[in-house]
């Protein structure tokens, strides 16, 4: 285990920021993407509270809560708020960015971005989450699909994510989409390149970190020195490896055994339409499947979420990853095998006197591989 007190920053840094602790330890932010299958991004004028919901409207509110009342949804779905751009944005309107996991395997996940009038707002998010039959009459205020990055900038969430998120924002906003239009930096197909402040999304002890969409990576840590290689997609894939917090089209292990296979094939891999499936697993102890199965049952968010935490006990398990021709990568499949590895020291939220934690790693390596 590494040492529990960083080393080459001063003690009131690392007393207060949770991703220095991280950094300084080593963790390795891989396998903490969030897995969901829809994602929608909604503009609300800064500054934020802890919850940026509350004076939004009650008809908002209250379709929010809807949602946490249906857990299978609430499940496969995240609401963050971002904040207006000073070039894009305007008083009377709202920017609304909704990403949807294709049924069949993907690579990346299909989009619709919005600029829509305020007074519609609610209306447009209750026709995509419920009625998408209806979404035809909010045609003339769609936006062309782009490339979008969304930094964590929250605050009041933690602190760690507005001391580091909020510079790695404004870097990129004024070097890689000055003008947040299609004459910005393409993402490979013609799309410029836009950069949004938002709320938390998981990981602030990985901060500064951020979102990639529509492709969907999920990154921490990061660095000014690696933004070329994470933007333009150059350069040696293994520089990255540090950063890759995991693919949200992924479940944890599957994160953790695909970051194996965009080392082995480089670049091209992020284009490939691929799923995976868990073979089999550590069943854990007779009391923790016995917990899981029981908390199955309840449909209650405060029930999943501690399932959750019942599953990140498990040690082990064995991936299958397929996926199709393309760019030079014939298709195939791999079984891959994900393990704990180790245990560091890390500190999980900013503050003067946090406790520290043991935190599991993980790795991964190829059990088998052919051709399909």
């Amino acid at each position: 285990m590494l040492s529990a007190t960083p080393r080459n920053i001063d003690i009131d840094s690392y007393c207060r920021y949770c991703s220095e602790v991280s950094r300084a330890n080593g963790e390795d932010p891989i396998g903490t993407a969030i897995t969901a299958q829809q994602w929608l991004f909604i503009e609300v004028p800064q500054p934020w509270a802890k919850n940026p919901w509350l004076d939004q409207g009650k008809d908002l509110l209250s379709l929010f809560q809807r949602i946490e009342k249906q857990i299978r949804l609430w499940k496969n779905l995240r609401i963050l708020a971002i904040a207006p751009d000073k070039a894009a944005s305007t008083k009377d309107k709202r920017h609304l960015f909704f990403y949807q996991q294709p049924q069949q395997p993907a690579a990346a996940y299909r989009q619709r971005h919005y600029h829509i009038p305020v007074a519609q707002l609610c209306q447009l998010v209750q026709a995509l989450i419920f009625q998408p039959q209806q979404l035809s009459q909010f045609d003339s205020y769609r936006l062309p699909p782009s490339r979008a990055l969304f930094v964590c900038t929250h605050t009041r969430y933690d602190l760690a994510c507005g001391r580091f998120g909020t510079p790695l924002y404004r870097l990129l906003r004024s070097q890689y989409a000055k003008d947040h239009s299609s004459t910005g930096v393409s993402n490979g197909d013609g799309r410029g390149l836009s950069v949004w402040q938002t709320t938390h999304f998981g990981g602030h002890n990985f901060a500064p970190t951020l979102i990639d969409f529509p492709v969907g990576h999920f990154w921490g840590h990061l660095d000014p020195n690696i933004l070329d290689n994470l933007i333009y997609r150059r350069g040696e894939v293994s520089q990255l490896m540090p950063y890759y917090r995991g693919w949200a089209g992924f479940n944890r292990w599957a994160q953790i055994a695909e970051r194996s296979l965009w080392m082995k094939w480089g670049w091209a891999w992020l284009s490939v339409t691929k799923s995976a499936r868990i073979v089999r697993r550590d069943p854990g102890s007779w009391r923790d499947r016995l917990l899981r199965a029981l908390l199955a049952l309840v449909p209650t968010i405060r029930a999943q979420v501690l399932r959750k935490k019942l599953l990140q006990r498990l040690k082990w398990a064995e991936v299958e990853i397929c996926w199709r021709k393309n760019s030079g990568i014939p298709a195939g499949s791999a079984r891959l095998r994900v393990e704990a590895s180790h245990e560091v020291t890390s500190q999980l939220k900013s503050g003067e006197n946090q406790e520290l934690v043991a935190v599991q790693q993980y790795r991964s390596f190829i059990v088998s591989e052919r051709s399909i």
